[in-house]
């Protein structure tokens, strides 16, 4: 068994189900990080898995890679590890500096970094939206003026669908131009790279590709749906696995997801893509060298038996994964989040006592909330909870999951709305 280096961690999804997976292996592992409270939960008293679970536990600052480099040498581990977007770069400088394995590809900046991965798809001739890279307000409205409206606004490093949002007009375009301005720092206080990245609204499903690459050979796993909420902001709310698409669309898509990942030099590692199928074609909307969060990584092991989060740990490790499928009777999987309609006082939410009861329910969770104030949603921080369902016939599973959730409804003061 192998002792692992955590470096810092997402507080839901993947944070979660990682230190559970690892001590089921029978692996232990050293949790650094630089801000423990991060990690406490607001609505519990009880230790977050990744505190909880780990052999050890250093708080220091691990926003500065040589002083972590310096505070590490002096330990012994096997690989290092980390499931938040926002320590990638930081896991791969620790794993070079250390000789250790990690689960990033050398070129992993390219992949983090929106307008690099843009760049990246131009010079190997793939398909892009249009797009333009603005610095300032006169760069940003002249960028709008060139691609129209509808755009898409992005920071190019951020995660969590932070601060994407669809614009419709010039002062929309100002507001959330100023939003960004504002946010010099990410949510784990590192300097931000301040470029905007504009983007053509593309329309279309969109689907994400999960993949898995070793010594250079990439297996695509399969594909899952995604929706989101309606504008201005992009949460995640549902996806299922495998997305209900035609032949033709898969291979499509697939073929298209292998030549991105080949353009980006993604030769290491784990990729969750992200695409939207447009009337011309799939383009890529981002590539995450990662696993999959919001549960996508426990819908496919549900439906294949393949374990993506297994699989990041072994590369981690440095060992060669094992992703052959299996059947296990269930046909699809599906996840659905409660998101709350709007912030305010929540005095509760109704309809909780019937998910124990739905035989299409693999498991749920609701987060003990009632009689808080809970913030405006715009991002997917802003879960209060999550349906996993499961089929074992057809592709209905995300219809069972959104007929759960919405037999939910959140009680405000003096109002109420359904989700």
């Amino acid at each position: 068994m192998a002792h692992l280096l955590m470096i810092e961690s997402w507080v839901g999804a993947s944070g979660i189900l990682l230190p559970a997976l690892l001590k089921s292996q029978g692996h232990t592992y050293t949790f650094v990080t630089r801000k423990l409270e991060h990690y406490q939960h607001a609505h519990s008293p009880e230790k977050h898995p990744v505190i909880r679970n780990a052999d050890s536990v250093y708080v220091t600052e691990t926003n500065d890679i040589p002083h972590l480099i310096a505070f590490l040498r002096p330990m012994s581990f096997d690989g290092v590890i980390t499931v938040c977007d926002y320590y990638i770069e930081v896991v791969r400088e620790v794993a070079d500096a250390l000789k250790l394995p990690c689960p990033f590809p050398k070129a992993v900046k390219t992949v983090r970094h929106k307008h690099l991965m843009r760049g990246a798809l131009d010079i190997a001739g793939l398909a892009n939206p249009k797009y333009r890279l603005a610095h300032h307000l006169a760069e940003v409205e002249e960028a709008a003026q060139d691609i129209g409206f509808p755009l898409v606004i992005k920071p190019v490093d951020l995660a969590s669908s932070a601060f994407v949002r669809l614009i419709q007009n010039a002062d929309e375009l100002k507001d959330a131009y100023q939003a960004l301005k504002d946010f010099p720092l990410n949510f784990r206080d590192q300097a931000r790279d301040c470029t905007y990245l504009l983007e053509e609204f593309m329309t279309g499903e969109e689907v994400s590709v999960e993949s898995v690459t070793y010594q250079g050979e990439t297996t695509i796993i399969g594909i899952t749906d995604k929706s989101v909420t309606g504008s201005p902001y992009f949460i995640e709310n549902g996806h299922m696995f495998p997305a209900k698409l035609s032949e033709e669309t898969r291979m499509a898509v697939t073929q298209f997801v292998l030549d991105a990942l080949k353009a980006v030099d993604f030769n290491h590692g784990i990729a969750h893509t992200e695409v939207k199928i447009t009337a011309d074609g799939p383009r890529i909307v981002e590539i995450n060298p990662r696993t999959a969060g919001n549960y996508i990584v426990e819908l496919i092991q549900n439906v294949t038996d393949i374990h993506l989060l297994q699989a990041f740990v072994d590369i981690s490790l440095g060992f060669k994964p094992l992703i052959a499928p299996k059947n296990n009777g269930i046909t699809s999987g599906a996840v659905m989040f409660l998101v709350p309609p709007h912030g305010g006082k929540l005095t509760r939410i109704q309809g909780i006592d019937l998910l124990a009861s739905d035989d299409h329910i693999t498991r749920f969770n609701v987060e003990d909330c009632e009689c808080t104030t809970i913030a405006t949603p715009i991002d997917n921080a802003c879960y209060l909870g999550y349906v996993i369902t499961h089929d074992k016939e057809g592709l209905n599973a995300r219809a069972y999951a959104e007929e759960a959730v919405k037999r939910m409804i959140f009680h405000y003061d003096h109002h109420e709305a359904s989700v």
